[in-house]
Order: structure tokens, then C-alpha cells, then sequence
């Protein structure tokens, strides 16, 4: 309750009135003194006590009336205070959205947006799905094959944040796959927050690139993704081959369409352009970054023999499909404009080894030691690719216009890190130049 004018319960001061009419408007008995009291003088005691409450309740009546006089000239007002209610919101993993594991889930996600929940994606966007969104969702029946980089564990505190409030309540769905969760692991998770983990068992094959060989000879590196991680296999088929095999029960179907090859395998297609010309790539190094070079000339060269894919060096960026800057300055403004018109440009411009000690994990299960460069932070639209055990992006890329810009906080060389001895490091090296982005520590096989 609150007064619209409250200087009016200066009023209920006026209660003093009646107080003091009763305590002085009373009828005093006439005494008379008989014998030798008259000689006597009365105490201060008997004089005190001569004041008495008579009528107490007629009392506590006028004050009551004038108090309440007061307060009603002070016009009070009843305030009802609005019930705070809290955001409801589902955060879906991109790996269930766009897969048949989100049939394990559907019910309930319908059952929770009758309710009043919102979806959204659980990315570092946290983008909301709008309903006519979500129906054409659930009518695809295809998996699709995404490069989907987020680290789950990474996003939680950003999602913490964003429904900080104790009435606010979210469900979470994921993926358990290993791949999803690296770093550090948050030490509680809010209770206003349920993360349910779902477990899938999805395979999917694609294809990942087409190089021509020979005049009517390709070879296929096809994508393979399954709980434990992605790998990819080289193929060589000729040009008019109409399916090659990847196990006894599953079968890649081809089909040319200009320049470019449509593989299709059960619900899953992909489509490529063929590789014909050797892969355009320019290093841009100083003097003190000339020992890096040779290290990162010897990862271009184990991609190109693994792939087959033939890589022609260049000293000018002329035409260059890959552009790398070794260098301490800044990447100049023009060389940042090629890169909205389709060039992938890579940043590497720690001059000598930094202090600062870090590991990250690759999919064999061991741990490769690094120093990464403390100076530098990356674009807020930055996708991490590679990230320490401590979740701090090592190899961000950021998608401009066609082409996409790679920070690197590391190096190759001894000096840098152990990536250069590194077990499956042409994998490491390769998902980069790949047209999907696939999780860290791919491994290839033969």
C-alpha cells in the first residue's frame, strides 16, 4: 500500500488534542480535612497520584477517529506488485536439429513449445527458431552433414548468463559424443537449467573433395563421421565411374554435373567442384618468421601427397587461393578485401615463442603442447577450430563474404608447439582447406 499524499499523516499528530482534554478536563472531589490533618500538607506521592485514566476506551475512540481521518486525507492506494515471470526457452544442438536423432526428442520438444518455450539453437548465436522453422524441420527426413565447431562445455557460462534470473527455465539437448566437449568442464551448472544428453549413433559419408589426376581419372576423399570421430578415406575412380564402394553394404553413387561431381549415399548427397588446377597458395614471411615457413611448407606438402591434390607455391598473391601472412604488422586493408571475394587468408604473426604455456587434445587421445600467443583477440563472429585444454581459441576462422580469414596463436616449428610431430598431423593441417569445417584432431586414413 503507498499514500498519493502522504504529508496528510502529519495530521494523525491531532491525537495530542483529546490526550490532553482528558487528562486535564477532569472533576476533582472537594475534600475536607477533619481534625489535625488540616495541619498537615500532602505529599508529592498523593499529589501525582491524583492523575488517573478515566474512560480509557473513549480515549483510544478519538484517536482512533482522527488517525483514520488522517490517513484517508492521505489517500492510500493499494500497489499490486506484477507476478515476475521467467523466460522459457530449448536450446537443440545443431547435431540433432539437422539429424534423424531429433525424432528421439521431437515429442518432447512439441510438448514443451505448447507450454510457452521458445527453440533456439545451441550455438554461440543462440539463434530462435521460429515455429514455421521448426515444422519444415520436422517434415526433412535427410541428415545433414554440418560443421558445426561449437564447444559445449564453452557455451554454458554465456547461456548461464543470458537466464540468470532463478524464474527462468531452459532444457538443453546435445549430443554425449566426445567431440563436443573439450577444455574445461563448468564446475556447476544452474539449477534454473536442464541439460539432457542424447545419445546418437548416426554414421554419415560424403564427399569431402575431387582432384583430377589424369584426363578421365579423379580421386575422392570421402568424409566418414561416427560417434568416436570423423576420418576420411582417398578413393581413385575414373571420371565415368557411376558409384564406388565404401564397405560391403554401402555404396557412394556418382554423377558429373559440369565441372562439378553429386556423390549421394542413402539419405545424405554432397557436391563438389573437381580439383583440376594445382591449388594456388602464396607465403608472405619476414625475416624472423623464416624458420616457420619450412614447417608449414612441409604440412602443405604432406596434404598435397596424401590428397593428391597438387600445390604450386607462389611469392606474389596474384590469383592465390590460400594467402599466408607471417609477418609482425597487421594485415593490410587490400589483402582483407580478396578475402570477401573468395580468398582464404591464414594469420600467423607471433615472431618468437611466447611464455605463455598451453595443451590441447587431438582425437588419438593425447595431449600436444604449445605456446600460444598471449597478444591478439579474435572477431566476435570467430569460430574456433583448435582450442587449448583451457578453451581458448588456438585457430579461429572467420567467414567474410566467400572466402575465410584464420588467426593462428601458434606455430609449427619446435620452437611453437609439438603439433609438427604430432601423430596425425596431416589431418590436423587439412581440415583447413577443406570447403566444411570439421571438429579438431581429424584423423585420415589410407
Amino acid at each position: 500500500m503507498t499514500f498519493l499524499a502522504p504529508y496528510w499523516l502529519f495530521a494523525a499528530s491531532a491525537i495530542l488534542i483529546p490526550i490532553a482534554i482528558h487528562l486535564w478536563n477532569k472533576q476533582q472531589g472537594k475534600t475536607v480535612k477533619v481534625g489535625s490533618l488540616r495541619w498537615l500538607e500532602p505529599s508529592a506521592s498523593k499529589r501525582w497520584s491524583s492523575i488517573k485514566l478515566n474512560d480509557v476506551w473513549l480515549l483510544m475512540l478519538r484517536c482512533l477517529i482522527l488517525i483514520l481521518l488522517a490517513v484517508a486525507l492521505a489517500q492510500p492506494v493499494w500497489v499490486h506488485q506484477p507476478k515476475v515471470e521467467g523466460q522459457k526457452a530449448i536450446y537443440v544442438g545443431p547435431e540433432l536439429l539437422y539429424s534423424s536423432a531429433r525424432a528421439s526428442i521431437q515429442s518432447m520438444l512439441d510438448s514443451l513449445l505448447q507450454r510457452g518455450y521458445t527453440l533456439h539453437s545451441y550455438t554461440s548465436e543462440f539463434k530462435q527458431i521460429p515455429p514455421k522453422a521448426w515444422e519444415q524441420l520436422k517434415s526433412h527426413t535427410q541428415d545433414s552433414t554440418l560443421s558445426n565447431q561449437s564447444n559445449y562445455w564453452s557455451l554454458m557460462p554465456a547461456l548461464a548468463e543470458r537466464y540468470s534470473n532463478p524464474q527462468d527455465s531452459v532444457w538443453l539437448f546435445t549430443s554425449d559424443q566426445q567431440a563436443y566437449f573439450t577444455g574445461t568442464r563448468p564446475e556447476a551448472l544452474p539449477e534454473n537449467i536442464r541439460w539432457i544428453p542424447v545419445a546418437t549413433t548416426t554414421t554419415a559419408d560424403w564427399l569431402q573433395a575431387a582432384v583430377k589426376t589424369a584426363p578421365d581419372s579423379l580421386l575422392l576423399l570421402v568424409g566418414h563421421s561416427t560417434r568416436e570421430g570423423i576420418t576420411y578415406s582417398p578413393y581413385r575412380t575414373s571420371a565415368s565411374a557411376q558409384s564406388i564402394n565404401l564397405s560391403e553394404n554401402q555404396s557412394l553413387k556418382l554423377r558429373l554435373k559440369g565441372d562439378s561431381i553429386l556423390a549421394s549415399t542413402g539419405n545424405t548427397s554432397s557436391q563438389v567442384k573437381i580439383q583440376a588446377e594445382p591449388l594456388q597458395v602464396a607465403i608472405l614471411a619476414s625475416k624472423s618468421q623464416q624458420a616457420e615457413v619450412k614447417y608449414l611448407r612441409a604440412a602443405l606438402q604432406a596434404i598435397s601427397s596424401y590428397t593428391g591434390q597438387p600445390i604450386n607455391f607462389k611469392t606474389d598473391t596474384a590469383d592465390a587461393d590460400w594467402l599466408f601472412w607471417l609477418q609482425e604488422e597487421e594485415l593490410p586493408t587490400s589483402i582483407k578485401q580478396t578475402v570477401s571475394r573468395g580468398q582464404n587468408v591464414w594469420v600467423q604473426q607471433g615472431a618468437k615463442s611466447s611464455g605463455l604455456k598451453a595443451s590441447m587434445a587431438t582425437a588419438a587421445g593425447n595431449e600436444v603442447l604449445v605456446h600460444q600467443v598471449s597478444t591478439g583477440n579474435n572477431a566476435a563472429d570467430a569460430t574456433a577450430i583448435w582450442t587449448t585444454q583451457a578453451s581458448d581459441a588456438l585457430l579461429s576462422a572467420q567467414q567474410i563474404g566467400s572466402g575465410r580469414l584464420y588467426t593462428f596463436r601458434s606455430g609449427f616449428g619446435p620452437a611453437w608447439s609439438e603439433l609438427g610431430r604430432a601423430g596425425n598431423s596431416p589431418s590436423c593441417y587439412y581440415h583447413c582447406f577443406s570447403h566444411r569445417q570439421k571438429q579438431p584432431g581429424m584423423i585420415c586414413e589410407r
